[in-house]
């Protein structure tokens, strides 16, 4: 396994490297050059957003999927309007132990396409981001990474991912559709070169798990916006825990995001550090750390419920959010004749510092309330095997700190290909 494993870990990271370039230059805003610009601030984030792959033959396996959705603005935040989002996504896995050469190995290789007809937070004017795939348009390479399984508690995973496929992963928010109960925003609003959607990076990633207890590290490259060298333009170190109880049958061990166990407590801690400020204009080295805490129960008449609590902090003075904390309960099969669908709420609150957020306003640091709140709900009606609907709706207290009330309804629309 190891003459195999290897040369295979290099050539992929080789490859990884070039995708990442091919990808910025497919860019269709091009809204950060290659040069020494700033990143943009998006915090809108997706994980998990490939669904399972289907096995076709051979240990080769893919999966594809699109996401379509029309948000308005009712009320309140800057002004009234809509926009539209589309995102879609296709990808490959190859397992190596199912195609007859090693156990435990997995290739997996993803594309995406995203268009957005508007800038979303022109509307609402929320610093969360109330839809979790805006972004800047683009066409790119999303994910090229490699996973052994060395043991049965020991795996690694080097190449070109997403950092909130394996890290800050809440499982029972992941339908709601604000962009806090993706990643805390501490990490994403206080350093946009988070390597996450829509930009993920280069990294390297080893995890031990077993019955209750998980731990991994990580090293991701800092601004993958800007497809250079691997570390050029710093880098990122996280690290995450966890305590697991009450393990189901059809719990997966093998995706690495520690999502398992009727009880889950997870704590995280992250830091950036930038090579160099006065050149690339980027974050300003800074760390922080996150808490999750979830709980599944099953009630009369085959109904799941779903509860969560989310933390962050990065208190240091220079990060214009220094906290936050979201909750939400999820519950599955809410009606007798809905048997697959879902109903979910939740309230993400985010603090606010007044100097940055009245600096990128233009306004007085006394006009600047101390926090933004979003209170969603949302339902998932399963139509068929591969269709799904989901209206939401959203009302944002203070949007950045400063904008009146918003009330911002969505309908999404996913379609999985196969």
């Amino acid at each position: 396994m190891p003459l195999l494993s290897r040369p295979t870990t290099v050539l992929l990271l080789f490859c990884a490297n070039i995708l990442g370039s091919a990808s910025d230059a497919w860019a269709v805003d091009e809204p950060a050059s290659p040069g020494n610009g700033p990143i943009l601030n998006i915090s809108g984030i997706s994980p998990k957003y490939l669904p399972t792959y289907n096995y076709i033959a051979d240990g080769l396996s893919w999966a594809g999927h699109l996401d379509s959705e029309v948000s308005t603005n009712f009320s309140g935040g800057i002004k009234q309007g809509s926009a539209g989002n589309i995102v879609g996504q296709i990808g490959a896995g190859y397992d190596t132990g199912k195609a007859g050469l090693w156990k435990g190995g997995k290739f997996t290789l993803s594309l995406m396409g995203i268009y957005n007809s508007a800038i979303q937070q022109n509307y609402s004017g929320d610093i969360q981001t109330a839809s979790n795939i805006w972004a800047p348009d683009a066409v790119r390479f999303y994910d090229a990474a490699f996973r052994q399984h060395w043991t049965d508690w020991l795996n690694t995973r080097v190449g070109y991912m997403d950092v909130n496929y394996y890290f800050d992963v809440t499982a029972n928010a992941l339908q709601l559709i604000n962009s806090s109960f993706g990643m805390a925003p501490t990490m994403t609003v206080n350093v946009p070169g988070t390597a996450t959607y829509p930009y993920p990076g280069l990294g390297l990633l080893a995890g031990i798990h077993g019955e209750h207890l998980s731990s991994k590290v990580a090293l991701f490259q800092g601004d993958p916006q800007h497809q250079v060298s691997a570390f050029e333009r710093g880098y990122m170190a996280l690290w995450e825990g966890g305590l697991h109880w009450g393990k189901e049958a059809e719990d997966d061990l093998e995706d690495s995001s520690d999502n398992y166990g009727q009880y889950i407590l997870k704590a995280g801690a992250w830091h950036y550090q930038l090579s160099d400020p006065g050149r690339y204009g980027l974050s300003p080295t800074t760390s922080g750390v996150y808490a999750i805490a979830e709980g599944n129960w099953s009630l009369p008449g085959e109904r799941r419920l779903g509860a969560f609590v989310q933390m962050g902090a990065a208190p240091q003075d220079i990060n214009p959010v220094p906290w936050y904390l979201g909750l939400g309960l999820r519950l599955g099969h809410p009606f007798a004749s809905r048997p697959d669908d879902s109903l979910s709420i939740g309230m993400a609150r985010t603090w606010l510092r007044p100097n940055p957020a009245a600096e990128s306003l233009g306004r007085e640091t006394t006009a600047i309330r101390n926090a933004e709140t979003a209170y969603e709900l949302t339902y998932v009606a399963k139509l068929t095997g591969h269709l799904n609907l989901q209206p939401d709706l959203q009302y944002i207290q203070h949007p950045n700190g400063y904008f009146p009330d918003a009330t911002v309804g969505m309908v999404r629309l996913h379609v999985e290909f196969f």
